[in-house]
Parts: C-alpha cells; structure tokens; sequence
C-alpha cells in the first residue's frame, strides 16, 4: 500500500499551533450543509488544535435545525463559548442573497468559495475546504467557470493548476479536466503534460515529503497506441514531454503505460507508483473512486493556498434523508490540516 496521504494527520493527536481551515458546503440544496452539520458533531474525530468554521448560506442550516453562530471573520471564533456543550455548534459566515437576476443557490455558493478563498489568501484562515457545488447552478448564479478549480485558479492569479484526486490507496493527477471527450487530444499539449508532471512531483516531494517520487504517466490511447495504429498521441506528445523533463523534476517518471493493465498492475505491485498522471478525467477518478471512493480528496495543485475538497456530487436525490456520509468531507479536512500544519512549520523555519 502507498504512504497514506492522512497518515501524519491521523497519528498527530496534538498540534503545536492552532490551525483555523475555512469550509464551504457548496449548493446549498445539496448535502453539503448536512455533511458539514455531521462534521461539527463528530469534532472527537478531529486533531487538537483546529478550529473550523463556515462560509455559506444560513437558510439550510436553519432548516436542519443547527446550532449556528454567525461570525464576521474568523477572529470572531475567539468569542466562542468553550467546553463540550458548545462543540456542535457551527461558526458561520453569512453568504448574501444575490440580485433577482441570478440563481440564489449558485450565487451563495459562488460568492462563498470567493470570500472564503480570500480568507486564506490574507492569511485570516490557514486551508479552504470545499462542499460539492451543481455546475450549471454555479454559472447560473453568475460564475462563468466549468467548476470550483478553474475558478479558484482564476481567484488565486495562478498559472496553471491541477486537480488531484488521492485516498490512502492510489494518487491521481489530471492533465485535463472538465472537458468533453472529443476535445482531449486536440487540448493536450506537450507543455501541458509536463506542468502537470511538474506540479505532481513538486506536490509529493514539497508537501508530502516523499523523497523521488514514483510517478507512472498512463497513455491516452489503448495500448499506449501500439505504435501509432491506436494514435500517435504518446509518441507525438507524451514521450517527449517526458523526456523534455530528464533532470528538471525530482521524480523517477515510467511509461507511458496502458491505462487498462497500469491500474491493475500498480495495485499488486510490492511498491506501488506515489502517484499517476492520467490524461482526462474519468481515466483516473473511475480508479481512484473505485478503490475507496469514501475517503478520496479532491486537491488543487499549484494554487498559493491549500484547497481540499469532497470527491462526490450535489446528492440531490438524498437532501433530508439523513444518510449522506461525510466520509470524505473529514478526510478532506484533516488533510488540509496536516499539509496546512507542514507548511507552518516551514514558515517558523
């Protein structure tokens, strides 16, 4: 089995300096105001030393019933009552309602990614944390991207990032993205493939600390294009990408390699890969939630800040039900928590 990405986190019962994570719910229809209710109730399952809180719209959580706390900023958590009565309670920043022009749903969840993205950004919170959001919803409610990573790229001015989804299991990392199947191999380019690569191996050795870093690059086409009758994306783009990269990463890089036998293959290996660089989507997030799809965490790679997320949808079909898991919501959390955690140790250094 891989090194655990939550591994640290979950041994770690004390941490020497608080930590404040920010937490969106998303949509808020959806079951991210209940899975973050679940969370507040379950804080035994958190490290000492992390305070949350929420940015988001109030309504549902009043709906449910929730003790909330509406706060300002998180400064304001100081003025929290202590002591174990107190611990379900949730800090909350109030998103507004929009203008009657825009979809109110998509515009809270909208206009609290952007708040709370900006929290971090002045150092007011150590890590953001997102719930699922609907994407037409999002955009209706007047925000022109595909999805939250998009728009947190454009948020944080960066150049370039990628999505990486990760469980104790299997890493992996996206050169596209939200993107129809019939555009991929016109978008993907050799600089593409390689920022990609680039920000994986920074991520695993910088964040992770894993020392050179197993990183196995999947072919687009079957068979890795079986010498161009299947495509001549790996010999035309892939290869030479990673080439390109001999000597610039401290990573050991493999393939590219059959995306139908390297997953199988890398989860029997005595020494599995450290991470996987798939070409589209649903290459690798199919695996990846195959094989613990509870505890899997979306991470944004090349952003100034770090930003978790849930790995699963809106679940409108079960709002009220009650049995929405907020399995991969924790498991979010304590992963911004240790990587928040590292890099304050970096920064006392």
């Amino acid at each position: 089995m891989p090194r655990s990405i939550f591994l640290k986190t979950r041994q770690n019962k004390t941490m020497s300096q608080a930590l404040t994570l920010a937490i969106t719910p998303g949509d808020p229809d959806g079951i991210g105001p209940e899975l973050v209710k679940k969370v507040f109730e379950n804080r035994p399952r958190l490290p000492k030393g992390v305070r949350l809180f929420c940015v988001g719209a109030v309504e549902p959580f009043k709906k449910m019933g929730a003790n909330i706390f509406e706060i300002s900023s998180p400064s304001d958590l100081d003025l929290l009552p202590k002591g174990r009565a107190m611990s379900s309670r949730i800090p909350i920043i109030r998103a507004p309602l929009p203008s009657k022009k825009l979809l109110r749903q998509g515009f809270q969840a909208g206009w609290s990614i952007e708040r709370a993205t900006g929290l971090v950004l002045d150092g007011s919170a150590s890590a953001l944390v997102t719930g699922p959001i609907h994407k037409a919803r999002f955009q209706a409610g007047g925000f022109n991207f595909p999805g939250h990573t998009e728009f947190l790229e454009s948020l944080c001015h960066s150049r370039g990032v990628t999505m990486m989804l990760a469980n104790d299991q299997l890493r992996v990392a996206l050169v596209t993205t939200h993107l129809a199947v019939n555009r991929i191999s016109k978008t993907l380019t050799k600089k593409l493939i390689q920022d990609t690569i680039k920000r994986t191996a920074y991520f695993l050795s910088h964040d992770l600390g894993i020392s050179k870093p197993r990183i196995a690059i999947a072919a687009l086409n079957p068979h890795a294009g079986e010498g161009g009758i299947f495509g001549d994306e790996e010999r035309r783009l892939i290869v030479p990408a990673m080439d390109g990269l001999k000597g610039k990463v401290s990573a050991v890089l493999v393939g590219p390699l059959p995306a139908d036998t390297l997953f199988a293959l890398n989860a029997s290996a005595k020494k599995p890969f450290d991470a996987v660089v798939c070409m589209y989507h649903d290459q690798g997030l199919i695996p990846v939630k195959l094989v613990d799809f509870k505890n899997t965490v979306n991470i944004t790679l090349g952003l100034p800040i770090i930003r978790t997320s849930v790995d699963h949808g809106v679940g409108f079909d079960i709002v009220g039900k009650g049995t929405a898991d907020p399995s991969s919501l924790i498991a979010a959390i304590l992963l911004a928590a240790e990587l928040a955690s590292k890099r304050k140790k970096k920064d006392l250094w």
